[in-house]
């Protein structure tokens, strides 16, 4: 609760039938709350996060102060200057840019009332009458929606001396608030930092022969703690101020809730405390408010596309180099110029017209054989064959089929499909010897052909056992029953006992599934033999179908990224999105949706890729 010294108070304010300021007296603002246009994370503090381009956000509220304004005498209050204030806001927010973002902010004193101080010579401030007016331009350097690890903006606002000084709501001159505010996504919890300044005019309030009171420039500190999503949200917001001038500081705590009404803003409430001498910090204060625009949903997480070809990079072959999507980004190269791309040239090196893909031998007439086939086209050009041959001679020497040119076992015989060479399986273990690690002994295919082992005797094979190095329970996976197991190693796949949980409509995890993804990545750590795991992520049929393949995709993704910071090797994970292609139950039912909705870990089997 803010005060000021009576034995000068006449400084301050002295009686007048029109209540107009007295010669001498120094106007000042005693408003001290700013509000977020925006309200992206906070309603009083920016967290960061700026409108999405083409956002728009318009907020009306009603505001009421207790005790802004009290005199003390000797250490006593005498009465409050201004005991009750209620001021409504007109606040607005626009980003023309992803990067930028407009803002501005028109208060206005509806009513305000205090003591009746007129025995000391004191009149009281006008009624009401226009505050300060603002504006600010925020500027976005880092997004945590565009992969960086936080959201980080600036911001230069700019109040103007356009408000009513009998009101005590304008100051002499104008007045600027920079500042630097960060903020990131913790799963269900937003957190942010502000920290800026206020330069004003300084106005002198109280003097005397030892002290005096001034309102002038400061420094500003805040921290706020919400909760996301797309219901009912809370926040909790800590403010405070380091005075540059002679000014004693403050403390203020605001609590919020804030209920959405579908997509098109929502209302919302706010309260809290204050702490300290500063004029213009109420014993409390409280405010209402609705606000039209501005969800926080209404643009999703985007993929990064580092070259900006409109391809995201992890499905970008080339994320250097722009190029179409339907080269998978790289871009159309045409190495000799002749209006054949490189992928579709026989000569890519030697420009030759498109009847013979390219080369020019077609056109030389070149056969080095003279079997009637030009070089371009014959697999065999020094030896004379058959078109019907590829321009190699007949021969099978092993009578399996395959002619020899195309052999690869010419002497043995063997199927088309192996390329003319045997399939041997020596230990008859269904895994052929060229792909057996194994091969005089008798195995397990998903072992590569060896015999399955229990190396500490637990009876929990070692290819199927969490914890292969140490003593444990058939029922936990092979561990010890103080360590519950959220993972068991089935044929084919990794069976997890817990769902992985997103934050909605986004592929940011939430901590609680940190745990059992932290099991994933201890497992495939102590199994070398499973060479590779495709990571799927799947939807139910509800939205758009290729919507909900693109966030499955990044779904599975984003459980990659997270297996790999734990130690597995990217090598041996792949991530497919399926979205609603491969449903498990009916989509009909609440219940079969949301066994659709799922990742999946599947073993990829050696000889089976």
């Amino acid at each position: 609760m803010s005060h000021v010294r009576l034995s000068a108070v006449a400084t301050l304010l002295l009686a007048s039938a029109a209540l107009a300021q007295p010669a001498g007296v120094p106007g000042f603002e005693l408003e001290r709350l700013e509000l977020n246009p925006n309200a992206r994370g906070s309603l009083v503090m920016g967290t960061g996060e700026l409108l999405p381009a083409g956002g728009f956000r318009l907020s009306l509220l009603g505001h009421y102060e207790k005790d802004p304004l009290v005199l003390y005498a000797d250490g006593s209050p005498v009465g409050a200057l201004v005991g009750h204030r209620a001021t409504a806001h007109l606040l607005v927010a626009w980003a023309p840019l992803r990067w930028l973002e407009l803002g501005a902010q028109l208060p206005m004193v509806v009513w305000q009332q205090g003591d009746d101080l007129s025995g000391r010579g004191l009149a009281a401030p006008a009624v009401m009458g226009l505050s300060t007016p603002s504006a600010h331009v925020r500027v976005g350097l880092l997004s945590q929606r565009r992969e960086n690890p936080v959201d980080l903006a600036v911001e230069l606002g700019v109040g103007l001396p356009v408000g009513s000084a009998e009101a005590l709501s304008r100051d002499t001159t104008f007045r600027f608030s920079p500042k630097v505010m960060v903020g990131r996504r913790f799963g269900l919890l937003r957190a942010g930092v502000e920290a800026g300044a206020l330069v004003r005019p300084t106005a002198t309030l109280i003097a005397d022969e030892n002290v005096q009171d001034e309102v002038g420039n400061e420094l500003r500190l805040g921290a706020v703690l919400a909760t996301t999503g797309s219901g009912l949200r809370g926040e909790l917001n800590v403010r405070g101020t380091v005075p540059l001038t002679r000014q004693p500081g403050s403390l203020e705590l605001l609590a919020g809730v804030r209920m959405p009404l579908g997509k098109l803003g929502e209302v919302y409430a706010l309260g809290g405390p204050g702490f300290g001498d500063t004029p213009g910090t109420p014993a409390f204060r409280v405010l209402l408010g609705v606000a039209l625009g501005g969800s926080e949903t209404e643009e999703p997480l985007t993929a990064r596309d580092d070259d900006g070809d409109g391809v995201s990079n992890d499905q970008d072959k080339c994320p250097t180099e722009a190029g179409p999507a339907a080269s998978q980004g790289c871009p159309v190269k045409d190495t000799d110029g002749d209006g054949i791309v490189d992928s579709a040239d026989r000569c890519p090196r030697e420009p030759g017209p498109a009847e013979s893909q390219g080369c020019t031998d077609v056109v030389k007439g070149k056969d080095s054989d003279g079997d009637g086939i030009p070089d371009s086209a014959d697999k065999c050009p020094q030896d004379a064959g058959s078109a019907d041959n590829g321009g190699c001679p007949t021969k099978d020497r092993d009578g399996d089929g395959v002619l020899d040119a195309m052999d690869k076992c010419p002497r043995e015989a063997g199927p088309a499909a192996r390329q003319g060479c045997p399939v041997k399986d020596t230990d008859g273990d269904g895994v052929v010897d060229d792909r057996d690690n194994c091969p005089t002994e008798a195995g397990l295919v998903e072992l590569r052909g060896c015999p399955a082992k229990d190396n500490d005797g637990d009876s929990v094979a070692d290819h199927l056992d969490n914890c292969p190095k140490e003593k444990g329970e058939a029922t936990n996976q092979g561990c010890p029953a103080k360590d519950e197991q959220l993972v068991a190693i089935q044929q084919g796949k990794l069976e997890i006992k817990q769902a992985v949980f997103f934050a909605t409509g986004r592929a940011l995890i939430q901590k609680r599934s940190f745990r059992m993804l932290d099991q994933v990545a201890w497992v495939i750590q102590q199994h070398p033999e499973i060479e590779k795991i495709i990571i799927e992520g799947h939807s139910d049929n509800v939205g758009d179908p290729d919507v909900n393949r693109r966030l499955s995709l990044a779904r599975a993704q984003s459980v990659k990224d997270y297996l790999v910071k734990k130690g597995v090797e990217a090598s041996r994970l792949e991530a497919k999105g399926f979205g609603p292609d491969k449903p498990l139950l009916s989509n009909k039912t609440a219940k079969g949706r949301a066994a659709n909705r799922r990742v999946a870990f599947t073993i990829v089997t050696p000889g089976n890729e």
